[in-house]
Protein backbone atom coordinates (compact mmCIF):
# COMPACT_ATOMS: atom_id res chain seq x y z
CA UNK A 1 0.00 0.00 0.00
CA UNK A 2 3.03 2.36 0.89
CA UNK A 3 6.61 2.08 1.32
CA UNK A 4 9.24 4.77 2.00
CA UNK A 5 12.92 4.59 3.04
CA UNK A 6 12.85 7.06 5.37
CA UNK A 7 16.92 8.33 7.76
CA UNK A 8 16.27 5.80 9.61
CA UNK A 9 13.86 3.14 8.45
CA UNK A 10 12.58 1.12 5.88
CA UNK A 11 9.02 2.00 6.47
CA UNK A 12 5.94 -0.38 4.65
CA UNK A 13 2.12 0.33 5.34
CA UNK A 14 -0.03 -2.73 4.55
CA UNK A 15 -3.24 -3.83 4.46
CA UNK A 16 -4.45 -7.27 4.48
CA UNK A 17 -7.77 -8.71 5.86
CA UNK A 18 -8.99 -6.10 7.64
CA UNK A 19 -6.18 -4.69 9.43
CA UNK A 20 -3.55 -2.13 9.08
CA UNK A 21 -0.27 -2.39 9.68
CA UNK A 22 3.17 -0.51 9.99
CA UNK A 23 6.43 -2.43 9.55
CA UNK A 24 9.84 -1.12 10.58
CA UNK A 25 12.51 -3.29 7.92
CA UNK A 26 10.71 -6.74 9.08
CA UNK A 27 9.39 -6.08 11.95
CA UNK A 28 5.69 -5.40 12.68
CA UNK A 29 5.54 -1.94 15.18
CA UNK A 30 1.47 -1.23 14.48
CA UNK A 31 -1.90 -2.76 13.73
CA UNK A 32 -5.28 -0.71 13.32
CA UNK A 33 -8.36 -2.34 12.78
CA UNK A 34 -9.74 -0.91 9.41
CA UNK A 35 -13.14 -0.69 10.74
CA UNK A 36 -12.08 0.60 14.44
CA UNK A 37 -8.96 2.91 14.31
CA UNK A 38 -8.53 2.14 18.04
CA UNK A 39 -8.39 -1.46 17.90
CA UNK A 40 -5.11 -3.29 17.37
CA UNK A 41 -3.83 -6.50 17.02
CA UNK A 42 -0.41 -6.39 18.60
CA UNK A 43 -1.17 -7.64 22.33
CA UNK A 44 1.21 -5.21 24.15
CA UNK A 45 -0.04 -2.38 23.07
CA UNK A 46 -3.20 -3.25 25.89
CA UNK A 47 -0.47 -4.15 28.43
CA UNK A 48 0.61 -0.64 28.42
CA UNK A 49 -2.61 0.73 30.44
CA UNK A 50 -1.22 -1.30 33.00
CA UNK A 51 0.28 2.19 34.01
CA UNK A 52 -2.95 3.44 35.12
CA UNK A 53 -3.31 0.25 38.16
CA UNK A 54 -0.58 2.31 39.67
CA UNK A 55 -1.42 5.95 38.72
CA UNK A 56 -5.56 5.66 38.22
CA UNK A 57 -6.10 9.32 38.47
CA UNK A 58 -3.18 9.82 35.70
CA UNK A 59 -3.89 13.23 33.75
CA UNK A 60 0.22 13.68 31.97
CA UNK A 61 1.42 11.20 30.01
CA UNK A 62 5.04 11.10 28.06
CA UNK A 63 5.04 8.46 25.14
CA UNK A 64 8.34 7.88 23.66
CA UNK A 65 8.32 6.29 20.30
CA UNK A 66 5.08 6.65 18.27
CA UNK A 67 4.76 4.15 16.02
CA UNK A 68 1.55 3.90 14.53
CA UNK A 69 -0.26 5.30 17.58
CA UNK A 70 -2.27 2.68 18.37
CA UNK A 71 -1.16 3.56 21.88
CA UNK A 72 -1.96 7.02 21.79
CA UNK A 73 -5.01 6.91 20.11
CA UNK A 74 -5.81 4.30 22.84
CA UNK A 75 -5.39 6.51 26.02
CA UNK A 76 -6.52 9.35 24.23
CA UNK A 77 -10.30 7.91 23.72
CA UNK A 78 -10.56 6.08 26.87
CA UNK A 79 -8.52 9.00 29.27
CA UNK A 80 -10.37 11.94 28.81
CA UNK A 81 -8.38 13.98 31.78
CA UNK A 82 -5.08 12.42 29.93
CA UNK A 83 -2.69 14.91 28.24
CA UNK A 84 -0.04 12.88 26.25
CA UNK A 85 3.49 14.56 24.90
CA UNK A 86 4.85 11.83 22.41
CA UNK A 87 8.37 11.96 21.15
CA UNK A 88 9.24 10.46 17.77
CA UNK A 89 12.62 10.70 16.08
CA UNK A 90 11.69 10.21 12.52
CA UNK A 91 9.29 12.97 11.13
CA UNK A 92 7.93 10.47 8.70
CA UNK A 93 6.62 8.08 11.20
CA UNK A 94 4.75 10.75 12.32
CA UNK A 95 3.54 11.71 8.49
CA UNK A 96 2.31 7.82 8.32
CA UNK A 97 0.18 7.99 11.63
CA UNK A 98 -1.54 10.71 10.57
CA UNK A 99 -1.95 9.86 6.86
CA UNK A 100 -3.05 6.29 6.98
CA UNK A 101 -3.70 5.09 11.22
CA UNK A 102 -6.14 8.19 12.01
CA UNK A 103 -3.62 9.81 14.67
CA UNK A 104 -6.14 12.35 16.13
CA UNK A 105 -5.23 16.14 15.58
CA UNK A 106 -5.96 17.43 19.25
CA UNK A 107 -4.48 19.50 21.71
CA UNK A 108 -4.44 16.78 24.19
CA UNK A 109 -1.71 15.08 21.73
CA UNK A 110 1.46 17.19 21.67
CA UNK A 111 3.96 15.37 18.93
CA UNK A 112 7.82 16.56 19.15
CA UNK A 113 9.84 14.94 16.56
CA UNK A 114 13.09 15.02 18.28
CA UNK A 115 15.58 12.21 20.00
CA UNK A 116 13.69 11.06 23.40
CA UNK A 117 17.11 11.29 25.53
CA UNK A 118 17.07 15.08 24.16
CA UNK A 119 13.92 15.91 25.38
CA UNK A 120 13.44 13.89 28.81
CA UNK A 121 16.84 16.40 29.45
CA UNK A 122 14.93 19.10 28.69
CA UNK A 123 11.70 18.21 29.71
CA UNK A 124 9.35 20.37 32.07
CA UNK A 125 7.92 17.51 34.99
CA UNK A 126 6.01 16.29 36.28
CA UNK A 127 4.37 13.26 34.14
CA UNK A 128 2.51 11.08 35.90
CA UNK A 129 3.15 8.09 33.13
CA UNK A 130 6.59 7.76 30.96
CA UNK A 131 6.04 5.07 28.41
CA UNK A 132 9.03 3.72 26.59
CA UNK A 133 7.73 1.88 23.11
CA UNK A 134 10.65 3.06 20.56
CA UNK A 135 13.11 0.80 19.46
CA UNK A 136 15.82 0.49 16.58
CA UNK A 137 15.08 -2.36 14.63
CA UNK A 138 14.12 -4.99 17.34
CA UNK A 139 15.82 -3.24 19.99
CA UNK A 140 15.27 -0.21 22.71
CA UNK A 141 18.29 2.64 21.30
CA UNK A 142 20.63 1.64 24.57
CA UNK A 143 20.26 5.97 25.71
CA UNK A 144 17.02 5.03 26.70
CA UNK A 145 18.04 2.31 28.79
CA UNK A 146 21.38 3.60 30.81
CA UNK A 147 20.79 4.06 34.72
CA UNK A 148 21.68 7.56 33.83
CA UNK A 149 18.24 7.83 31.51
CA UNK A 150 16.13 6.33 34.44
CA UNK A 151 16.87 8.78 36.64
CA UNK A 152 16.20 11.61 34.65
CA UNK A 153 13.02 9.71 33.85
CA UNK A 154 12.65 9.74 37.75
CA UNK A 155 12.77 13.02 38.28
CA UNK A 156 10.19 14.12 35.48
CA UNK A 157 7.89 11.66 37.61
CA UNK A 158 4.87 12.93 39.75
CA UNK A 159 4.69 11.31 43.22
CA UNK A 160 3.46 7.41 42.88
CA UNK A 161 4.24 8.33 38.96
CA UNK A 162 5.10 5.13 37.46
CA UNK A 163 7.30 4.53 34.00
CA UNK A 164 6.51 1.30 31.61
CA UNK A 165 8.95 -0.55 29.15
CA UNK A 166 7.54 -2.46 26.21
CA UNK A 167 10.89 -4.84 25.61
CA UNK A 168 11.32 -7.64 23.16
CA UNK A 169 13.23 -10.54 25.32
CA UNK A 170 12.93 -13.45 27.83
CA UNK A 171 12.85 -13.78 31.52
CA UNK A 172 14.80 -17.17 31.24
CA UNK A 173 16.87 -18.22 28.38
CA UNK A 174 19.52 -17.37 26.17
CA UNK A 175 17.84 -14.36 25.01
CA UNK A 176 16.78 -13.06 28.60
CA UNK A 177 20.33 -10.74 29.03
CA UNK A 178 19.47 -7.75 27.82
CA UNK A 179 16.10 -7.94 29.61
CA UNK A 180 17.37 -9.24 32.98
CA UNK A 181 20.32 -6.36 32.92
CA UNK A 182 17.39 -3.26 32.32
CA UNK A 183 16.00 -5.06 35.38
CA UNK A 184 18.94 -4.62 37.05
CA UNK A 185 19.04 -1.44 36.21
CA UNK A 186 15.35 -0.20 36.67
CA UNK A 187 15.84 -2.31 40.15
CA UNK A 188 19.10 0.60 41.40
CA UNK A 189 16.87 3.31 40.54
CA UNK A 190 13.25 2.19 41.59
CA UNK A 191 11.97 0.25 44.73
CA UNK A 192 9.49 -1.83 42.89
CA UNK A 193 9.61 -3.49 39.51
CA UNK A 194 7.31 -5.36 38.10
CA UNK A 195 7.91 -7.84 34.89
CA UNK A 196 4.18 -8.67 32.64
CA UNK A 197 4.87 -11.86 30.05
CA UNK A 198 2.45 -10.79 27.57
CA UNK A 199 0.34 -13.46 26.44
CA UNK A 200 2.37 -15.79 28.52
CA UNK A 201 0.51 -17.11 31.54
CA UNK A 202 0.65 -20.25 30.03
CA UNK A 203 4.41 -20.44 30.88
CA UNK A 204 6.60 -20.47 28.06
CA UNK A 205 8.84 -17.79 29.76
CA UNK A 206 11.97 -18.87 27.33
CA UNK A 207 9.99 -17.76 24.66
CA UNK A 208 11.27 -14.32 23.06
CA UNK A 209 8.48 -11.67 23.19
CA UNK A 210 6.78 -8.63 24.43
CA UNK A 211 7.54 -7.93 27.91
CA UNK A 212 5.68 -5.21 29.88
CA UNK A 213 7.94 -3.59 32.88
CA UNK A 214 6.78 -1.34 34.99
CA UNK A 215 9.02 0.69 37.89
CA UNK A 216 7.40 2.93 40.53
CA UNK A 217 8.17 4.44 44.03
CA UNK A 218 4.08 4.22 44.36
CA UNK A 219 3.08 3.09 47.55
CA UNK A 220 1.05 0.27 45.94
CA UNK A 221 1.50 -3.40 46.71
CA UNK A 222 1.69 -6.13 44.33
CA UNK A 223 -1.70 -7.95 45.28
CA UNK A 224 -2.97 -4.10 45.55
CA UNK A 225 -1.90 -3.81 42.29
CA UNK A 226 -3.28 -7.15 40.99
CA UNK A 227 -6.99 -6.62 42.89
CA UNK A 228 -6.96 -3.08 40.66
CA UNK A 229 -6.19 -5.24 37.46
CA UNK A 230 -8.72 -7.51 38.37
CA UNK A 231 -11.56 -4.65 38.41
CA UNK A 232 -10.46 -3.01 35.81
CA UNK A 233 -9.00 -0.07 37.55
CA UNK A 234 -12.52 0.26 39.05
CA UNK A 235 -14.35 0.07 34.88
CA UNK A 236 -11.53 2.67 34.08
CA UNK A 237 -9.44 0.34 32.06
CA UNK A 238 -11.95 -0.85 29.07
CA UNK A 239 -9.10 -2.85 27.06
CA UNK A 240 -10.18 -6.60 26.02
CA UNK A 241 -9.30 -9.22 28.60
CA UNK A 242 -7.19 -6.46 30.42
CA UNK A 243 -8.84 -8.27 33.86
CA UNK A 244 -6.58 -11.24 32.88
CA UNK A 245 -3.12 -9.23 32.69
CA UNK A 246 -2.57 -10.36 36.20
CA UNK A 247 -1.93 -13.81 34.91
CA UNK A 248 0.97 -12.95 33.29
CA UNK A 249 2.61 -11.15 36.11
CA UNK A 250 6.14 -12.86 36.26
CA UNK A 251 7.03 -13.70 40.02
CA UNK A 252 9.65 -16.12 40.05
CA UNK A 253 13.19 -15.30 40.20
CA UNK A 254 15.03 -13.43 37.43
CA UNK A 255 18.91 -13.75 37.67
CA UNK A 256 20.66 -10.47 37.48
CA UNK A 257 24.19 -11.58 38.98
CA UNK A 258 25.60 -12.38 35.60
CA UNK A 259 24.79 -9.12 33.58
CA UNK A 260 25.90 -5.31 34.44
CA UNK A 261 24.15 -2.55 35.12
CA UNK A 262 23.59 -0.53 31.73
CA UNK A 263 24.97 2.99 31.96
CA UNK A 264 26.12 6.06 30.21
CA UNK A 265 29.52 5.43 28.07
CA UNK A 266 32.18 6.08 30.72
CA UNK A 267 33.80 9.48 30.52
CA UNK A 268 37.99 9.56 31.20
CA UNK A 269 39.05 8.13 34.27
CA UNK A 270 35.48 5.97 34.75
CA UNK A 271 34.83 2.50 34.54
CA UNK A 272 31.27 0.65 34.01
CA UNK A 273 30.00 -0.94 37.33
CA UNK A 274 29.28 -4.25 37.07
Amino acid sequence: MYEHHSAYHRLRVVDNDGVRTLIFEHNHQSSMHLDDPFESDIEYVGYLHLTLAVKPDAARTLVLGLGGGSVVKRMWRDYPQMRLDVIELDPEVVAIARAFFELPDDPRITVIVEEGRSFVRRAAGPYDIIIVDAFDDDRIPRPLTTEEFLRECRDLLAPGGVIAYNVIGSVRGDDSKPFRSLHRTASNVWRKVWTFTVGSADGSLEHTGNLVMLATDAEVTEDALLERIAVRVGGLVTVPAFERFGDDLYRGSLRTGDVPLITDPPRSGRRERR
